[in-house]
């Protein structure tokens, strides 16, 4: 019932994320003590002294509205895992408050693993899309998790080489992509997740959102090529206000001036000076970029950035 109250809360109105993240010993009493998810609102809203704030009819509009997303996700075999269930990412759940559900297709456990984003270009070159091939491919002989947004170039690259442990960031529901004969619904070694429920579609702000959690899922994450584009940019802007490890990949000699590498080139040179430039936002400036950049400069440096050990250069 816990996926049931949170839904139905999340969508009554004046209730957002934030009343649910702090109010989690309240959910979890309710889930226990009620049999009905009207007595479990009733018993948080108590418990929170926002009973006399909420109307008989916005409890069932949010009722009605979480059951349809229930059903919906039944529908498309689409699971909702709340901020209160296990196989909710904790990499998640220690950087955010935006999503108390996400929405799920495949191995719910890989959600959990340690795990590296790849992101990159929309429009590759030949030297990006080998690269993109070689990290693929090490990560799969390492059983390395490497978490990626649906959308074509580096991204693609990437889902078309890996053979096990990925996870795709979908910025629409789930079943907007993949239907749910498709072999990711199956898969032991995929997973498919989306901050929005079933039959939601794409927008620029449901990218947005989909970058935040890429950014928030991944323990670290690597930029094999870019031209200081929005395709990255937003991940970016996420994770640099996290104390993680962001790697980049150093172009070769002969091609490190071409405009597709302008965005490595610049956090090559500039570093964390670089950071701010290319995400041309206003809350990343000197005082909120915390993570720390590493260059990577052949395939030597892979087993010290990829692995989950302390970086020794």
């Amino acid at each position: 019932m816990i996926e049931f109250l949170i839904l139905s809360i999340l969508n009554i109105k004046g209730f957002g994320p934030k009343f649910l993240f702090r109010n989690e010993k309240a959910l979890r009493n309710a889930e226990k003590k009620c049999s009905s998810v009207r007595e479990a609102i009733t018993l948080v809203l108590e418990e929170t002294k926002r009973i006399n704030k909420t109307t008989l009819e916005d409890i069932e509009k949010g009722i009605t509205t979480a059951s349809q997303i229930l059903d919906n996700c039944k529908k498309y075999s689409i699971h909702p895992i709340s901020f209160l269930n296990d196989h909710y990412p904790q990499n998640v759940l220690q950087v955010s408050e935006l999503w108390p559900v996400l929405y799920v297709a495949g191995n719910e456990q890989i959600l959990n693993e340690y795990s590296v984003g790849v992101i990159g270009t929309k429009n590759p070159d030949k030297h990006g899309q080998i690269i993109s091939q070689k990290i693929t491919e090490f990560s799969d002989e390492e059983e390395i998790t490497l978490n990626v947004m649906h959308q074509k170039g580096i991204s693609a690259i990437v889902k078309e080489t890996k053979d096990n442990f990925l996870i795709e960031v979908v910025a629409s529901g789930i079943d907007q992509v993949y239907l749910p004969d498709n072999d990711i619904f199956h898969s032991d070694s995929i997973t498919v997740v989306s901050p929005f429920p079933p039959e939601v579609t794409y927008d620029d702000y449901k990218y947005i959102e989909a970058c935040k959690v890429l950014a928030s899922l991944s323990n670290r994450v690597v930029l094999i090529q870019d031209t200081t584009s929005d395709d990255t940019r937003f991940v970016l802007s996420y994770f640099a206000r996290s104390e993680k490890v962001l790697g980049v990949i150093k172009p070769i000699d002969s091609a490190i001036n071409y405009p597709i590498n302008s965005g490595n080139k610049l956090l090559i040179s500039d570093e964390k000076e670089g950071l701010i430039s290319y995400c041309r936002a206003k809350d990343v400036h000197k005082d909120s970029v915390v993570c720390d950049i590493k260059i990577i400069t052949s395939k030597n440096d892979y087993p010290q950035f990829f692995k989950e050990e302390e970086l020794p250069f």
